[in-house]
């Protein structure tokens, strides 16, 4: 069924369909460039990333250079066993020192190759919270952009209702004047004439504050104005037997996996905390020391060292076992939390499949009655022109025509956001 948008009563319509059209694959670019939710799920998601480095888990030697001077001035006083003694004031001294540090850690009982498994957990975590968000994203803007659309096309319907009634009130009028219609056709007509403008009104604001929930999606000003493409909102197909192989490729459901390895790590590192450690440190140093007066006017020392450091935790207060302890919780909690988190899906999945399915019976059927409503109203208006109906039987009639059509509408955006929520859960709307 072919349809057409109008935006009446906005004192807008002429310049409108001078506008760009914003599509709605457009809308979603928009949303995606310049959302503010998604830009902020977009920097963590890169400091996640940023964080998953080898290094970031001590995978990796650490190398530093020191310098240091230090000059003095002292009264010197110094007796030796030869008998020789020193008494000087202000004695000017300066030690100078360089060096280069390394130290690199052998074995940590595996735990920093539990620590790199987690920070790729956590980054593949942070990766699908961003692909959770722009799905959210995109969802909002398919719900705000098809309730914009649904509403129009309620205008539509509106306004051809309020032109029926002017042309019945007009045709009351001239009844009345000719002495064929008392005051009670004419008081009908003209309150119905009223109310029609009061809808028409209505949802005058009710589309401008739809406008304004999708403008703050996609940062746009708050009262931007343009014309929208019904064509986007087509309706696509979906078979369950393949969506129900793509359930867990749910972004929610990913993340608690993702959570779920994290703390298979952490407990490995809780584990490791209880094994040796054994470190190699490695230097180059130079100092120089040059004094004025004193045993040693000058003293020069350069080359290098190396050594192992083995540290074996003997006791630490229980702590390295209570952290053991949390971090096995921590793990059950994890698993409860992702076959939790896939529970919900699951239920939410099937309510939306039935809704999906439900729904396209309802629109097939609508179909039919939109078509049946029509040909009545237009019946009733030719009987009531040739005076073979009352005024009361064409508002009934015009009633059944306006739920109709309304419900029609309803439920192709109500099939729409079914659909949608379909791919969303599937992981299929990034697509």
């Amino acid at each position: 069924m072919k349809t057409k948008v109008f935006l009446l009563c906005l004192g807008l319509a002429s310049a409108l369909h001078a506008q760009n059209t914003i599509t709605l694959s457009k809308a979603v670019e928009l949303a995606l460039q310049s959302n503010f939710d998604l830009q902020i799920a977009a920097n963590s998601a890169q400091q996640a990333h940023n964080s998953n480095h080898p290094g970031n888990a001590g995978m990796l030697p650490t190398v530093s250079l020191t310098v240091s001077e230090n000059p003095s001035l002292n009264n010197l006083n110094q007796r030796f066993t030869n008998g020789t003694t020193i008494e000087r004031n202000n004695v000017f001294s300066n030690s100078l020192g360089a060096g280069l540090q390394f130290s690199y850690t052998l074995f940590d009982g595996m735990k920093m190759y539990a620590t790199r498994r987690k920070l790729e957990a956590l980054d593949a975590a942070a990766a699908n919270r961003l692909k959770s968000e722009i799905q959210r994203v995109i969802t909002a803007v398919i719900f705000n952009y098809g309730n914009i659309i649904r509403m129009q096309q309620y205008m539509d319907v509106l306004s051809q209702l309020q032109d029926l009634s002017k042309q019945r009130l007009e045709l009351v009028k001239v009844r009345e004047q000719a002495g064929l219609a008392n005051y009670t056709d004419l008081y009908l007509a003209q309150l119905d004439m009223e109310t029609r403008k009061q809808n028409v009104l209505s949802q005058t604001s009710q589309i401008r504050k739809a406008y304004t929930d999708l403008n703050m999606l996609m940062n746009l000003k708050a009262d931007s104005i343009y014309a929208t493409d019904i064509s986007g909102m087509a309706h696509q197909p979906l078979e369950k037997q393949v969506l129900d192989s793509m359930l867990r490729n749910n972004p929610d459901y990913r993340i608690a996996e993702d959570m779920y390895r994290a703390a298979l790590q952490t407990r490995k590192e809780a584990e490791a905390a209880r094994l040796p450690l054994l470190r190699l440190s490695g230097a180059y140093n130079y100092n120089l020391t040059q004094s004025q007066a004193g045993f040693s006017l000058y003293n020069q020392t350069s080359g290098p060292q190396a050594g192992l450091v083995l540290s074996v935790p003997l006791f630490s207060g229980h702590v390295n076992q209570i952290n053991l302890e949390n971090a096995k919780l921590d793990v059950q909690n994890s698993t409860l939390r992702r076959e939790q988190t896939l529970q919900g899906i699951q239920g939410v999945y099937e309510q939306s499949w039935q809704d999906y399915t439900i729904l396209h019976q309802q629109l097939d059927s609508d179909s039919v009655s939109v078509d049946i409503a029509k040909a009545y109203i237009g019946l009733m208006q030719q009987r009531f022109e040739l005076g073979q109906s009352t005024i009361i039987e064409l508002k009934e009639a015009q009633r059944t025509y306006e739920e109709t059509v309304f419900r029609y509408f309803g439920n192709q955006y109500l099939l729409k956001l079914a659909e949608t929520q379909l791919l969303a859960l599937t992981g299929q709307l990034l697509r």
